[in-house]
């Protein structure tokens, strides 16, 4: 085991015995206390799901998992990432044109070297505490062991992801620290109130319903079958082709390529919590959507499609209705469905649901600018759709 890179005993209010360690790998903390903090419905922040990340490449030099200790228990804990992140990440239209055009000859320009507490691959908030502690004391020692870990890595830029906007209350207090609010890309979520999946077409207005039920009739007569798998490991270089096609396509928002083995990982490693919705034309895997159940709550990630037939058969959105059929027949609360697409997923009656960072930068003028542009080239909700009686 590799010993931790910083162990902090100075302590709380002056009292020993509440420290943090940052470790490098996720297998060099205890499963099991690490869950019993995480909790279970935070799949995000699960251990496992971390260490199949460290498996399939986001790992090595770039993690790091700040812990907190009052003795020997773990109180608190989170991860933290080292990304070069574009900062035209959400930009759209002319403005991304123009910036691309510049990174032409300019190949880090508008790229921050940072520090990012959450998810490499996802949205999420990693940050997890021990029911009865308290907490704003717990995440000052988080937040002295994360900026003292981004100044020992030469990091100007810190970032905290992603919050409710129910959470705010409580983590506005980075802002005491100089940290400044963004938003970042809201994400889509379905509210599951239906017992069967003709209950939950039943319960819309006609246009909508009518929209949806010529997209799965002419998906069938393509002869495309949907089918849920929980084994999806054997055919990963597909599933690679047909992510990096959706992932070249993308027009809202890239971050990393995910590696060939992150499939099979995701499989080994969740085991139940992991099953993947196929798109087959004769057997052949045309498109696909991997779901994460985190509590009461399903997560989309990671579509992967074959764009021949996309258009012409609605691959994507009969991927999502198969999703919201599974998140009805397992007993979900809530369908998480991501944060691109809003438009075609409102349809399917899902509401916008904001998420908040929290950024500094070391230079007081990048701290203020950075955000503006930030919030600017960020877009948010549309116009609410009324897809329900």
């Amino acid at each position: 085991m590799k010993a931790p890179i910083l162990n902090n005993e100075t302590g709380l209010n002056g009292k020993t015995g509440i420290r943090v360690k940052i470790y490098r790998s996720i297998t060099e903390v205890s499963e099991s206390a690490w869950g019993a903090v995480a909790g279970e419905g935070r799949i995000l922040c699960a251990h496992k799901f971390i260490e199949a990340l460290e498996k399939s490449g986001f790992g090595g030099d770039r993690c790091y998992y700040p812990v907190v200790y009052d003795g020997n228990e773990i109180i608190a804990h989170t991860s933290a990432y080292f990304m070069n992140t574009e900062m035209d990440l959400c930009a759209q239209g002319a403005v991304k044109d123009i910036i691309d055009t510049v990174r032409g000859n300019w190949k880090n320009f508008f790229i921050l070297r940072s520090l990012e507490c959450g998810p490499p691959i996802s949205t999420g908030n990693t940050i997890s505490f021990k029911n009865g502690v308290k907490r704003a004391d717990v995440f000052e020692l988080l937040c002295d062991s994360i900026e003292g870990l981004a100044k020992s890595l030469g990091i100007s830029f810190i970032l905290f992801r992603d919050f409710y906007n129910d959470e705010v209350k409580f983590y506005d207090i980075l802002k005491e620290r100089g940290y400044m609010k963004l938003h970042n890309l809201p994400t889509a979520e379905l509210k599951i109130r239906w017992k069967s999946f003709g209950e939950y077409l039943d319960s819309m207005h006609s246009n909508y319903r009518r929209k949806i039920v010529k997209r799965i009739d002419k998906c069938a007569k393509a002869g495309i079958s949907l089918r849920a798998t929980k084994n999806f490991s054997d055919n990963t270089r597909e599933l690679k082709r047909l992510y990096d096609n959706v992932y070249d396509h993308a027009k809202e928002i890239k971050r990393e390529r995910l590696s060939e083995s992150l499939f099979q990982n995701i499989n080994k490693y969740l085991g139940e919590k992991a099953v993947m919705i196929q798109a087959l034309k004769d057997e052949r895997l045309i498109g696909y959507l991997v779901l994460l159940f985190s509590g009461k709550t399903l997560i989309s990630k990671f579509p992967g499609l074959d764009y021949d037939y996309t258009k012409e058969c609605h691959t994507y959105f009969n991927l999502f209705y198969k999703a919201i059929e599974l998140a009805i027949e397992t007993g979900m609360d809530y369908f998480d469905m991501g944060i691109t697409t809003l438009i075609p997923k409102k349809d399917m009656g899902a509401s916008i649901v904001p998420l908040n960072m929290y950024m500094k930068h070391s230079n007081p003028f990048f701290n203020k600018v950075i955000p503006t542009l930030f919030n600017r080239m960020t877009p948010q909700d549309t116009k609410p759709r009324n897809v329900f009686k």
